[in-house]
């Protein structure tokens, strides 16, 4: 038996196959294969879709437009200020913080320092009445200076004072002495020793300072005597 062959008919660009229906052969016809022509198999179907299906389906969403894109580079920096302005401010908390805590412990000091400076006052007194070969007296001796060494190296420092300018904000004069051949001023004694603490004053130093009366003593004596 024969059959007719189906060639496919392009139109618009599409490939559409026409398909003759085929006699059933009996068994002792012979069978022949149809070929379809004018299929490309290696494009793509095309699908169409109702449009209800279509109107059913939600639109993609458009992007950002650029007023949007500026107003988020704005917060951006009024974020990144605002952490700016924070880290600042934290950063000077800390400082007052440390600062604060460091003047505390000063004056904890100072305060320490204030308590144990009349023990040492007494064993100033104690070595300056006894006598020098006295056993009890280097016993003091050995007392004093370990007590010295200890203060010192908690940063206690003696103040400067014989033969020094007089200085108020260290020294405190408790008798002007008219000395000769001394300018005015000039510290001549020291009657209680003065200590700093790391810029701070612990306690000022009692002292005699001159008066400078007696400095011009010696010349005015002479020129008394040349006009005599």
């Amino acid at each position: 038996m024969s059959a007719r062959g189906a060639r496919a008919k392009s139109g618009h660009g599409k490939a559409t196959a026409k398909v003759v229906p085929l006699e059933i052969p009996s068994a002792d016809d012979e069978i022949e294969i149809l070929e379809v022509e004018g299929i490309n198999e290696t494009e793509r179907p095309t699908i169409v879709v109702p449009a209800e299906i279509r109107a059913a389906v939600p639109a993609e969403p458009a992007g950002p437009s650029q007023a949007d894109l500026e107003e988020a580079v704005r917060e951006k920096e009024r974020y990144h200020d605002l952490w700016l302005r924070q880290q600042a401010e934290f950063d000077n908390f800390k400082k007052r913080a440390d600062r604060d805590l460091e003047r505390q412990r000063a004056n904890a000091a100072a305060d320490v320092f204030r308590r144990l400076l009349p023990v040492l006052d007494n064993l100033e007194r104690a070595l300056e009445n006894s006598a020098g070969d006295d056993p009890l007296r280097q016993g003091v001796s050995l007392i004093h200076q370990q007590m010295l060494d200890t203060l010192a190296k908690e940063g206690l420092e003696t103040i400067a004072a014989k033969g020094e300018r007089f200085d108020p904000s260290r020294h405190e004069a408790v008798e002007m002495v008219d000395a000769e051949g001394r300018e005015e001023g000039v510290i001549l004694e020291v009657v209680r020793k003065g200590f700093m603490h790391k810029d701070r004053l612990i306690r000022p130093a009692l002292v005699k300072v001159s008066s400078g009366r007696g400095a011009a003593g010696p010349a005015r004596s002479a020129q008394s005597t040349d006009g005599d």
